[in-house]
């Protein structure tokens, strides 16, 4: 991994916890998105595709690892490859098409081919030009370190020291897929929902469990459907229990029965019970995002129910979408703020909730979970102080052995100072 040293002491001291208060600073600046992109999305496990959508063998599906471009294959053996689509000769894009099924990948610029496991198989000129002494086996395509599934959901690294995707997951994370997993014979509805904002990457990313925002930002929704808003609002600002799940690495959810919310840590979340459907939030650079949307279905539902689960997604979550549209002008404009330069030495509140969860060490789900209001910035704080963690720590074996747990909030670092 790449050597990198924080901008100011450590990333820690742009995070106070027990405050509630993050350094706005980390939402617009260009060093800092840099860090990110060799300490977070080179080093995590980021989920690429369901393997319903690569069944066969040829079968492909690009996708971003950060901002690296990688294809992810289904070789002759039936393995799943995921290969950054660059070629080894002049660093030309490889496979141009969303998806497809192919037997080989040919760079457009000089004919290098390379076949479904990245292996260099044909060189233009190999006898003529190149007298032989070109070694393909060193040439092929670079790959992803570690490539796993779990229940259909193919997940990749680019560290070779990262632990399984078990581990990675946790408890917390496990049950998060499950609860969408369990729907059904689970499969991708094809035709991925694409569309690009000019927001830093965390600011979507906090606003998953933010029923903070709903009543206010999306009223135009709820008067749309005939839902008075006094009775919107009290449903998330009253003193309603909740719970709060914490996995370790930034992984969190809710558990309220009529949304439920699910964030794999840094960049894919999942809506699984109002809409069956999971966003990657892939970073274009400090201040813009560009959000993916799959929508799953069970194999056995008719046609009509894929219709209607397509149809409400693109309603709720396209660009045209009645409750993105809110949203992205909401990130839009709070990343702007970040950058504003009279703003730069004023933190990010996020104080609601601090001080009043409470652990519960034994739950019902087989692993801790805090207890708290169901409208609560904890999830955002927990966010953000595992993302200091993974900023300051300079390997996986520094990550596993410096980070918060969950279960153990003694762990936590000594607040910053300002």
């Amino acid at each position: 991994m790449t050597s990198v040293k924080p901008l100011e002491g450590t990333f820690a001291g742009y995070v106070d916890y027990d405050q509630g208060l993050v350094d706005r600073r980390i939402f617009s600046d260009p060093d800092i998105h840099r860090i990110e992109m060799e300490r977070i999305f080179a080093r995590a496990w980021l989920f690429m595709c369901h393997e319903s959508q690569i069944p066969n063998k040829g079968d492909f599906f690009q996708t971003y690892m950060g901002e690296n471009s990688v294809i992810v294959t289904r070789a002759a053996d039936q393995s799943v490859q995921v290969l950054l689509n660059h070629c080894m000769h002049r660093g030309n894009t490889v496979c141009k098409a969303d998806s497809g099924t192919v037997s080989s990948f040919m760079c457009s610029y000089h004919g290098w081919t390379y076949d479904l496991t990245g292996k260099l198989v044909g060189v233009p000129g190999f006898k003529n030009i190149y007298d032989r002494q070109l070694d393909k086996d060193k040439w092929g395509l670079r790959k992803a370190a570690h490539v796993e599934s779990y229940r259909g959901f193919v997940f990749a690294t680019l560290d070779p020291e990262a632990p399984s995707l078990r581990e990675f997951l946790g408890a917390p994370g496990v049950h998060m897929i499950d609860t969408l997993a369990n729907f059904g014979d689970m499969e991708v509805i094809p035709g991925i929902i694409k569309h690009r904002l000019q927001c830093n990457w965390k600011s979507a990313m906090e606003n998953d469990q933010d029923y903070y925002h709903v009543g206010i930002s999306h009223a135009s929704l709820f008067d749309s459907i005939g839902e008075a808003m006094d009775d919107v609002n009290q449903g998330y600002w009253e003193d309603q229990d909740g719970e709060i799940i914490r996995g370790e690495y930034g992984h969190v959810a809710d558990t309220i029965p009529e949304h439920n919310h699910a964030n794999v840590f840094p960049h894919m979340c999942m809506f699984t019970n109002l809409l069956q459907a999971v966003v990657i939030r892939h970073p274009r650079g400090p201040m813009e995002t560009e959000q993916w949307y799959f929508s799953f279905v069970d194999k056995n539902a008719s046609e009509e129910e894929r219709r209607a689960i397509l149809q409400r997604n693109i309603m709720r979550l396209g660009p045209g979408g009645v409750i993105e549209q809110d949203d992205g002008e909401n990130w839009e404009l709070s990343t702007k703020g970040a950058a504003a330069p009279a703003m730069r030495n004023v933190p990010v509140n996020y104080q609601m909730g601090v001080g009043n969860g409470e652990l519960v060490q034994e739950s019902e789900l087989g692993f801790p979970v805090m207890k708290a209001r169901r409208t609560n910035e904890e999830y955002a704080r927990w966010q953000y102080r595992a993302w200091a963690d993974w900023m300051d720590a300079d390997s996986w074996q520094g990550l596993k052995a410096n980070h918060a747990h969950p279960d153990h909030p003694e762990k936590l670092p000594t607040p910053f100072e300002r």
